[in-house]
């Protein structure tokens, strides 16, 4: 889903660049979703089950995978791809061997059309909401203003923040325990805590709510892009590991405090056009992956115990008193 979010600053370049051009997306069924709302898009193709059907003027490849190639080899239309930067990944996995400049995602999808006239903004990325669409006019969701929350409605002047302890490779994932030890730190100095997720994490979150001893709201199983979008916009901060709704945060221009793991920010997903904090832990073998594995290769996990709960927390302060 990160991927797909990131995608959406370029289009919206491109429809400010191109206001009268049809400009179609064509994206895994799953994640539809996150362009089903905007504006600024034509078509939504819902691949597989969608596949576009006309020609084009320009395909733009921003996957370069063999999916990707599938679908675009079945549409007419000249075709330019992202350049994936295999090398500076290998040797930042391998050889531990940082480029001297990171190359943000959505820079890299930038340069995929280099070739055209674009009018480049710093904006972040967009995931748009029935109601926001509904609206009109710009993109504009809620930053510390709230929305209603329909099983918890905050009271007048309390900090909500949200927390979402899963991901789907093991060692992007801080530890439960560890995030409900973190829960209680937060609801001790007057914070409301929202768990959020999806299916998958609803046991996940159900265990860091028991074991944190404290009341916080468990909202785990959004069984949408727009769902989860809703809870966090009631919210001040997320705290997160490296995963979709970090991502999904800075659409909707959440604060974002970040733990990073076996990835690190070089890779070029580090949150995107809102304030944010990525707490690590340094270690020689980090990054061990661009995309996460199912177990530490080592078997200490350092780089995940290796982030204490008072370095979460802290920054977690630091980033609301910033940004207050």
């Amino acid at each position: 889903m990160g991927d797909v979010i990131l995608a959406t600053p370029l289009v919206r370049q491109l429809r400010a660049t191109y206001p009268d051009a049809q400009i179609d997306v064509a994206v895994a069924e799953r994640f539809s979703d996150v362009w089903r709302n905007n504006p600024r898009v034509s078509n939504v193709w819902a691949v597989p089950e969608q596949m576009p059907n006309q020609s084009y003027d320009l395909v733009v490849d921003l996957q370069g995978n063999a999916r990707s190639r599938t679908v675009r080899t079945s549409i007419a239309g000249k075709t330019v791809r992202i350049r994936k930067h295999r090398l500076e990944k290998l040797a930042l996995v391998y050889l531990k061997r940082r480029p001297p400049v990171v190359t943000p995602i959505t820079t890299r999808y930038r340069n995929a059309v280099a070739q055209l006239p674009l009018l480049v903004d710093a904006d972040g990325p967009e995931v748009w909401l029935p109601e926001d669409a509904a609206a009109g006019g710009e993109y504009k969701p809620p930053y510390t203003a709230r929305k209603r929350d329909y099983t918890h409605q905050p009271t007048q002047g309390e900090l909500r923040i949200a927390v979402a302890p899963g991901a789907h490779h093991y060692t992007k994932r801080w530890p439960a325990e560890r995030f409900a030890a973190l829960c209680k730190g937060l609801v001790d100095q007057g914070a409301s805590v929202v768990l959020v997720g999806g299916p998958n994490d609803v046991e996940l979150c159900k265990a860091v709510a028991i074991a944190s001893g404290v009341s916080v709201v468990n909202r785990a199983g959004a069984r949408s892009v727009q769902d989860t979008a809703r809870i966090l916009d009631t919210c001040e901060l997320l705290v997160t590991n490296d995963t979709g709704v970090m991502h999904l945060a800075s659409a909707r221009r959440i604060p974002i405090v970040a733990i990073f793991g076996s990835t690190v920010g070089d890779l070029g997903f580090a949150p995107y056009g809102v304030p944010h904090t990525i707490v690590e832990y340094t270690i020689a073998c980090r990054p061990c992956t661009h995309i996460g594995r199912a177990s530490c290769p080592r078997g200490h996990f350092l780089c995940m115990h290796g982030v204490s709960v008072d370095m979460v927390l802290n920054a977690t302060n630091d980033l609301l008193q910033r940004n207050n």
